[in-house]
């Protein structure tokens, strides 16, 4: 008897403590948002302060609009809202914990143990959006983006250049469409989910348009990426070394110039326009190990300019975003950009011409697109390898043209007695 009133009045303590920490002490966000920029000093140059102007609940959380002062750089917040999401987090990580989750308990000498634990599964973390419109909005979710998304069947769209990059905090798919944005450059730090993406990406276009996507991969980083996909039949260059790569885009631009006049010699803006359904894709994994090969990266900046009308398409990937890798002629014929995580700002304003992805939260798959004047932050969704075996088992060949290194290929007769050397031209 004593024990069950002690269990009611634990569990009646927990819920109202719960209650207390959902309600918070008080202050409300808004009044946290208000004392942030005054402490941030984001203020007019006449010291007016930023004047909130509405408030209003959507689902998933709530919307603040504010008027800047004139002259006030919103960008001041855009870039800095890390200083507006830790400072929401302060000591008030609300949380929510209903009766429901009192079952499990044991109602022993581990009790308190086990109510910290349940504390802290249940604690949430507030995340922010920041835009502008003529009016600062801030608008504060209750529930953090999924950590994890997982790569689905109905993610595909048959007979399409459109490939899955991420799904937003609303759940929308967000798609790059490479008929529309010919070129991607993909950045991030190792481990974060730039692998991942490219496999997906390959993954997608082979399952999508078997009979008409050429890939020709560069797999830099020792081949780990691309390694899966060398006996595929769409699979025309694969290289693991600077030198071989040097080799191959030579080859693949040589090729590039012949449909390039092929299209422009009739009359067309590009091989979508002159009715071309193959596709040559070039994928290149970890692009700064190219920075000391000047002819690879005049090549590459030559795909990059001319490739889109025909029908070469460049995703140029590195871990290490600086000037030097992405060269300014490459990156202003790429307007599509997908960074994850970087270690600083100026690592994301070389990707995305702005700051944020630095602020990422620390999530593999988290990452920012910027298609011209679109963005969105997103995760993208996560393929593993044995899902990947078995999307393109009905492609592998079982006598690959080549070695999978860009090398001669030879194939020796029953009677062993001659070779027959097959070299392309």
């Amino acid at each position: 008897m004593i024990f069950e009133a002690v269990s009611t009045i634990a569990a009646a303590g927990l819920a109202g403590y719960s209650y207390l920490k959902s309600k918070g002490t008080g202050t409300s966000d808004s009044d946290k948002i208000q004392k942030i920029f005054a402490n941030a000093e984001w203020q007019g140059k006449k010291g007016e302060s930023i004047r909130l102007q509405r408030k209003q609940k959507f689902e998933g959380g709530y919307e603040y609009v504010y008027q800047l002062p004139l002259g006030f750089d919103r960008k001041k917040i855009e870039e800095k809202k890390y200083i507006l999401e830790d400072g929401l987090n302060v000591r008030n990580q609300s949380f929510e914990i209903n009766f429901s989750d009192l079952k499990d308990l044991k109602f022993n000498k581990t009790i308190v143990s086990q109510l910290k634990n349940l504390i802290k599964t249940k604690r949430k973390k507030k995340e922010i959006e920041v835009s502008f419109d003529g009016m600062l909005k801030i608008k504060i979710y209750d529930e953090p983006m999924p950590n994890i998304i997982e790569w689905r069947e109905s993610l595909l769209i048959p007979n399409s250049w459109s490939v899955p990059i991420g799904i937003t905090r609303k759940g929308d798919i967000v798609r790059h469409d490479f008929d529309n944005s010919k070129h991607l450059i993909v950045a991030g730090a190792t481990g974060y989910g730039k692998s991942v993406i490219l496999k997906l990406i390959v993954t997608t276009l082979i399952r999508q348009q078997p009979e008409t996507v050429t890939l020709s991969l560069i797999d830099l980083k020792g081949g780990s990426a691309f390694h899966r996909f060398k006996d595929c039949k769409q699979r025309k260059h694969y290289s693991r070394d600077p030198e071989t790569a040097e080799q191959v885009l030579k080859e693949v631009q040589n090729k590039m110039n012949h449909s390039f006049l092929k299209v422009v010699d009739k009359g067309y803006e590009d091989v979508k326009e002159a009715g071309i359904k193959e596709r040559h894709f070039i994928i290149i994994d970890e692009a700064a190990d190219l920075s000391d090969f000047p002819e690879s990266m005049k090549i590459i900046t030559d795909i990059a300019r001319r490739g889109r009308s025909a029908g070469y398409y460049l995703i140029f990937c590195t871990q290490y975003p600086t000037a030097q890798v992405i060269p300014s002629q490459t990156k202003r014929n790429i307007i599509a950009r997908l960074c994850y995580v970087v270690d600083t700002e100026t690592a994301s304003r070389v990707v995305l011409d702005e700051g944020g992805a630095e602020q990422l939260h620390d999530l593999p798959g988290r990452g920012i697109y910027k298609a011209g004047p679109k963005r969105y932050t997103l995760q993208s969704p996560f393929i593993s390898n044995k899902q990947i075996a078995s999307i393109i088992a009905p492609y592998i060949m079982e006598n690959p043209k080549d070695g999978g290194d860009g090398q001669k290929s030879s194939e020796t007769t029953k009677n062993r007695k001659h070779s027959l050397i097959l070299e392309e031209v």
